[in-house]
Formats: C-alpha cells, structure tokens, sequence
C-alpha cells in the first residue's frame, strides 16, 4: 500500500474515531438539551470553525470565495434541510438509547445508500447490495429485538428513521459535490441547519443558557471536533485513498459507538446485541464492497 494512501487511511480511522466519540457525547448531553437546541449549538458552531477554513482555502489558492460560496449556496440549503431531519432524529434517538445500540442502527444508512441512489438516481445495483439488505433483517431483529421477540421502541425507531435521511444525505451530497466547493456547500448546510434549529429551539423548546453550562464540553466536541474537523478530515482522507477502503474504515464509527460508549458511559452490550452489531457490520462492508464492484463496471473508477 502506497505511503500516501496509509496516511489517508490513518486519518480515515481518526474521523471514524471522532464520530464514533460523539455518539457518547451526545447521549450524554441529551439530558440536559432538547433535539434542537443541541442540533442549533452543534451546526453554528460548526459553521463558525469551518467557514473560515473554507475562505483562507479559497484564499490560497487564488480563488474567488464569493463565486465559491454562491456556487454552493442552492445545494447546501438542500443538504442543510436533509441534515436538520437526520441529525435531530438522531439526536432524539440517542436520547432514548444507548451510544453503541444508536450507533449499529445508524449505521444502516450504508446499506440504504444503493438502495436510495437507484431509486433516485438511477443508480446501478448488485447481488452482494441486495444481500447485504437481506442481512441487515436478522441484525435489526437481533439490535431492536428481545427474548421475547422483537420489539421496536420509540428510540429505536429515530434512530432507524435518522438511518434513511443520513443516506438521502450522502446521495445528495455525492451529487453536488463534484460541481461545488466541497467545503463551502458543508459550510452553507451547517450554516441552514444550525440556523433553522435556531428558530425551532426558540418556538417549541425554550431552553436557557443554564441548560447548557453543564454539558458544555460535549457540545464543543460535535461542534468543532465531529461537525467541523471531522468533515474536513474526510474530505482530507479520501484524495489519495481506494473508495472502498475508505467506506470500509470510515465503517468502525459504530464500532468506536459501542467501545466509547463502554469505556465513558458504562454501555454494555449482551450476547444479542452483539451478535446483532457484527451482523450489521458485515452487512456494511458488504454493501460497501458491492457497490464499488458495480462502479468499476460500469468504468466509474
């Protein structure tokens, strides 16, 4: 493996550890903050770090951020929509579950991306797409389920809803990205994200700065580290590393879901989930693997 692709991959891993982090913290934090008002915390100051970053890019390069940033201006408010549904599901999933249970379900939306993108986009399938779907039924019986049989709770059913609008994301991103500045259109959906959490948070949640001393350093973490770097870092890892690859490390976050959650929180897992959470995984990878096959295929790679 060339020396180039290790450091992307290595960088890869860290993202994967990052997102991983943060579904603790935001387990954490979901006590003390409504959906929204976290999500407005989470994306302003997301927006703040990283927009900056995209202007002294567009800066060194010689390029005309102005142009940049209308350019992506369309699309991000797009994304940014797509984005307030999934990461305020999300939010309100992981509140009524645990770090590394939420993070096994959310996990799901690779699976969905091919799905999504044929139904969408006109996107080519695979036998190994649709038995990676066909795996993911027994790792959802096993993740939701209990002795006595399955059974979906409300925070299970966030989780898994957030699942479906984290891959519409990716799907729209993918399409636009390669037209737009990849950096400005994440900035302009953090920016209409945060700002429409904003207005919600005022008109239905009506929490206090109070609220938000006590977990403080958890929302600075989504904030800067899994919002702002850990796009960044992304977008970094993938120049000079194989796609697939990528999507197979940037995989672990569930598995840093559930090892973070057991070191900070005290999460554990039984036999079921476990079994479950390998499952889903494999299905993950799976996907991942098929969809690349299907791409080089048709000459995409």
């Amino acid at each position: 493996m060339k020396s180039k692709e290790t450091r992307s991959l290595l960088i890869l891993l860290l993202t994967a550890a990052i997102w991983g982090l943060a579904f603790s913290a935001q387990r954490d934090a979901a006590g003390s903050l409504s959906p929204f008002t976290m999500g407005a915390w989470r994306y302003v100051i997301g927006t703040a770090v990283l927009a900056p970053i995209a202007l002294l890019s567009d800066l060194r390069a010689g390029r005309r951020w102005q142009r940049e940033l209308k350019r992506a201006f369309k699309p991000g408010v797009l994304i940014g929509l797509i984005l307030l549904a999934a990461s305020t599901l999300q939010q309100k999933g992981v509140e009524l579950t645990s770090a590394g249970h939420a993070g096994f379900l959310t996990a799901l939306y690779v699976v969905l991306v091919p799905i999504l993108g044929r139904l969408f986009f006109g996107k080519t399938t695979s036998l190994g797409t649709w038995l990676a779907l066909l795996l993911s039924v027994p790792a959802l019986y096993l993740l939701c389920g209990t002795e006595e049989g399955f059974s979906l709770s409300a925070g299970d059913f966030y989780i898994l809803l957030c699942a479906v609008f984290w891959a519409l994301h990716i799907l729209f991103t993918d399409r636009f990205a390669g037209d737009v500045s990849p950096m400005w259109l994440c900035a302009v959906q953090f920016g209409c994200c945060g700002l429409l959490c904003l207005l919600c948070s005022a008109a239905l949640e009506g929490q206090r700065l109070s609220d938000v001393l006590p977990v403080l350093w958890q929302i600075l973490y989504v904030g800067v580290f899994s919002t702002a770097l850990g796009y960044t870092f992304q977008t970094v890892g993938q120049r000079d590393a194989n796609p697939a690859h990528a999507a197979i490390v940037l995989s672990m976050e569930s598995v840093f879901s559930a090892l973070f959650g057991a070191l900070l929180l005290g999460e554990r897992m039984g036999l079921r989930a476990l079994i479950g959470s390998g499952l889903m995984l494999t299905a993950v990878i799976l996907s991942q693997l098929s969809a690349m096959k299907a791409e080089k295929e048709n000459g995409h790679v």
